[in-house]
């Protein structure tokens, strides 16, 4: 018996590396939270399944389009740092021009999914998200390039926006979503400058001009800490808006000590990993709220 042609498999496989699948996490998160959050109850029927999936697979596209785009126009700095083998174009697993022709497929086949199954208004926010992360990352604009811009670009697209695009498809607007869309918003810029932070070397090595870059190291990690302060006033609201006063105050207190701790032993990657493991507790508790009860 033959065996199946798996050249073409095997051709495909530095694409899907190009669109980084591993690095998707947080922002199906957020893609997911937007969802839930704008939706009564967890679908129980076939078609709140399907309008689930065909949801899901936009956001993939989406994904996956941001980090081959990316990819693309980050090849020459990806090859001075660990990221080399992240990137399968500075790898020469694959061209620039074969990078950017598969990351144009991916934007329009997701916009084209997305007017087939949901309609104008998700449609117009699904258009600004990619126009933003392609702007982000594409010359002659190259946000990522641009200080302040890159981090208000970066709270967009990979952020609040995620979330209201997912809350347009369900269409349900409420008291949760202003702050929710704060606290993703102000969640991105965080990840985003501790980025910038850990790539000053690099950055400033290629004359890629950063907001880390241009304001210092030390002034970056004080506005650091300063968007995490926020952070936690942001998160600390979400809860009071809950209803319960003695989780409220708890919350209050641990945010407070959490603070306090940092304030006198300064560790930005260990303050920030706590945070990012306190943060979908907070929305699992909002959602519960809103879903069940």
């Amino acid at each position: 018996m033959q065996l199946p042609n798996l050249g073409l498999l095997a051709n495909m496989r530095p694409y899907l590396d190009n669109t980084r699948i591993r690095d998707w996490g947080g922002y199906i998160g957020m893609a997911i939270l937007g969802y839930v959050q704008g939706i009564d109850t967890i679908p129980r029927s076939t078609p709140g399944y399907v309008n689930f999936a065909f949801y899901l697979a936009s956001v993939v596209l989406y994904l996956a389009f941001s980090f081959s785009v990316n990819n693309c126009f980050d090849h020459e700095g990806d090859k001075l740092g660990a990221k080399l083998s992240l990137n399968p174009i500075a790898s020469g697993r694959i061209s620039v021009g074969q990078g950017i022709f598969f990351s144009g497929l991916l934007g329009v086949s997701g916009l084209a999914f997305t007017w087939s199954f949901f309609g104008p208004p998700a449609f117009t926010i699904y258009a600004v998200m990619l126009l933003l992360s392609g702007a982000y990352s594409t010359p002659p604009l190259r946000l990522k390039s641009v200080p302040i811009l890159d981090m208000a670009s970066h709270g967009l697209f990979f952020g609040s926006l995620i979330v209201l695009y997912g809350v347009t498809v369900t269409g349900g607007f409420n008291a949760f979503t202003v702050p929710l869309l704060l606290s993703v918003y102000n969640l991105s810029l965080i990840l985003e400058l501790r980025n910038q932070i850990d790539d000053i070397g690099e950055d400033t090595a290629t004359r890629v001009d950063t907001t880390a870059v241009r304001i210092g190291f030390e002034r970056a990690n004080t506005l650091f800490y300063g968007l995490i302060a926020l952070h936690m006033a942001v998160l600390s609201y979400i809860v009071a808006l809950l209803g319960n006063i003695i989780l409220t105050a708890l919350t209050g207190v641990f945010f407070l000590g959490l603070a306090y701790y940092f304030y006198r032993m300064p560790n930005r990657d260990k303050f920030l990993l706590i945070m990012e493991r306190i943060t979908p507790l907070v929305y699992i508790l909002f959602l519960l709220k809103l879903v069940f009860f």
